[in-house]
C-alpha cells in the first residue's frame, strides 16, 4: 500500500511577521524504500538540478576593497522596510513548472501553468503571515504543485532591522551580479536565537528549520539583488534531508509616477528527500504596481 507525504514550509521571518507556508511535494511512498533502493549508490543529478551551495567558493569575488558591513546592513535594512510594504501592492503574471526526479536522475513527472499572482500579509496565529493567489490564464490550469513555495518571494526581509539579528553576517567581499557591481553579504542563522524564519509543517506538527546563505547587495542602491539560502538543519524524523532556493530581484519601472520599485523575478526551490527530488521554477512578469495617491483640496469659502 503506498502511502502519501504532505510537508509544509512555513517562512515566519517575524517583523512581527509571519512570512509564508509552502508545501512540499506529495508523491506515493514505495513503504519498502528502505529496503530496496540503496540510496548512496542511486544519487545521480538530472538536468537542470543546480541548487545553491552557499559554502562554494565565488571565484569572481574580491575580498581585497573595504567592506563596511554595519553601513551596508543599515542601508540593506532600510530597503528591506521599503520592500515589505511594497509586496502587497503588485500584481504580476507568474509561470510554474514543477519537475519530479527520482533518486538516478530520470525524470517521473513534470507540471506547468501560467497564473495572475497576487501577493499579501495576513493576520494569523497572532502574527502576520503572507499569503499568495494565484488563478489559472486562459489556456492553463491549476495543478497541486503550483502551491507547493509560498512565501519565499519575501526572503529579502531577511535583511529588515527586526530580523537582521537573528543571523551572523559578515561581508565576503565584492562581486558583479549581471552587469551590477555588489556586496556579497553571508549570513548563517544564530543557534543562540529561536529560528523564527522557515518551519515545516505536517498536520498539525511544527518543526523549525535553520537556515544560511549569501545575499548580493547592489553597491549603488543598496537593494538585494540576489538571494542563494539552503536549509542547515532538517528536523530528525522526515524524509527531507535537503532544501535549497534561490531568489531574483530587479527594477520595475512605474511609468506613471516615473519610478521604480523592486520585486521579486525569478524564484527557484530544490528539494531533496530520501526516494526522491523536486524542482520548482517560479518566473514573473507584466507587472501592475498599485499606489494610493492622496489629494487634498482646499475647501473655498
Amino acid at each position: 500500500m503506498c502511502q502519501r507525504w504532505t510537508w509544509r514550509l512555513r517562512a515566519v521571518l517575524e517583523l512581527s511577521l509571519v512570512f509564508g507556508v509552502a508545501t512540499l511535494p506529495s508523491v506515493p511512498q514505495d513503504p519498502n524504500w528502505q529496503q530496496t533502493v540503496p540510496v548512496q549508490n542511486q544519487k545521480y543529478d538530472p538536468p537542470g538540478w543546480n541548487p545553491p551551495n552557499t559554502d562554494a567558493k565565488i571565484r569572481s569575488l574580491t575580498k581585497s576593497v573595504p567592506c563596511d558591513l554595519a553601513a551596508i546592513l543599515d542601508q540593506a535594512g532600510r530597503k528591506a522596510a521599503e520592500f515589505a510594504n511594497t509586496l502587497q501592492k503588485f500584481t504580476a503574471q507568474e509561470s510554474i513548472e514543477y519537475k519530479r526526479f527520482d533518486r538516478g536522475g530520470d525524470l517521473k513527472e513534470t507540471q506547468s501553468g501560467t497564473f495572475d499572482y497576487t501577493f499579501a500579509f495576513e493576520e494569523r496565529n497572532g502574527g502576520t503571515a503572507s499569503q499568495e493567489y494565484r488563478t489559472a490564464t486562459k489556456g492553463s490550469r491549476v495543478f497541486a504543485e503550483a502551491g507547493h513555495d509560498i512565501g519565499q518571494v519575501a526572503l529579502a526581509l531577511l535583511f529588515h532591522p527586526s530580523l537582521q539579528t537573528d543571523y551572523q553576517m559578515k561581508c565576503e567581499g565584492v562581486d558583479n551580479w549581471r552587469g551590477q557591481r555588489s556586496w556579497v553579504i553571508r549570513f548563517e542563522q544564530r543557534k543562540d536565537r529561536p529560528a523564527r524564519t522557515f518551519q515545516f509543517k505536517e498536520e498539525k506538527s511544527t518543526y523549525p528549520a535553520m537556515l544560511k546563505g549569501r545575499a548580493w547587495v547592489s553597491s549603488e542602491n543598496w537593494q538585494i539583488l540576489h538571494l542563494e539560502v539552503n536549509l542547515t538543519q532538517v528536523p530528525s524524523g522526515m524524509r527531507l534531508e535537503v532544501g535549497a532556493m534561490s531568489i531574483d530581484y530587479a527594477a520595475v519601472p512605474i511609468a506613471v509616477r516615473e519610478l521604480t520599485v523592486w520585486l521579486p523575478q525569478r524564484v527557484e526551490t530544490y528539494w531533496e528527500f530520501r526516494d526522491y527530488r523536486a524542482m520548482l521554477s517560479h518566473s514573473f512578469r507584466k507587472f501592475q504596481v498599485f499606489l494610493v495617491e492622496s489629494k487634498i483640496t482646499p475647501k473655498e469659502n
